[in-house]
């Protein structure tokens, strides 16, 4: 049975991995292969600029399928920005219900304004669905 308790805070990766916005896109992928991640948040320039998040479907999608050279596309020119939000406190229901209605697969957890974590679409399933006994 699915453990619908769960909160983003219990379900959350804590390392985020992060990237600049004028990275290109052949630093991006080979970031997310040494870190193990399908999503890399874009820092901000400052407080009031908004997260933005690139992730492994971005590159596939926005560059590899429209032959763009991954050398010369920067990754603002790729992410979303700004990124969909959750918080630390939202229930595990609620967080698959974001997925479904928005399509996206990771979702940055925030608290008080600042990422503290992220959730893949995997990291809820492996969560929320005890294993057998």
């Amino acid at each position: 049975m699915a453990n619908y308790k769960l909160r983003a805070k219990d379900v959350m990766q804590v390392e985020v991995a992060t990237i600049l916005d004028d990275a290109t896109i052949a630093e991006a992928a080979q970031q997310m292969r040494l870190e193990g991640v399908r999503s890399l948040v874009v820092e901000r320039h400052d407080e009031n600029d908004p997260y933005g998040i690139v992730t492994f479907s971005d590159i596939v999608m926005r560059v590899l399928a429209e032959g763009r050279d991954p050398e010369k596309v920067r990754v603002h020119e790729v992410m979303t920005k700004p990124v969909i939000t959750i918080y630390s406190g939202m229930g595990a229901q609620h967080i698959a219900q974001m997925f479904r209605q928005t399509g996206v697969s990771h979702l940055p957890v925030l608290d008080n304004a600042k990422i503290v974590g992220i959730i893949s679409m995997t990291d809820l399933v492996t969560e929320m669905i005890a294993e057998p006994d």
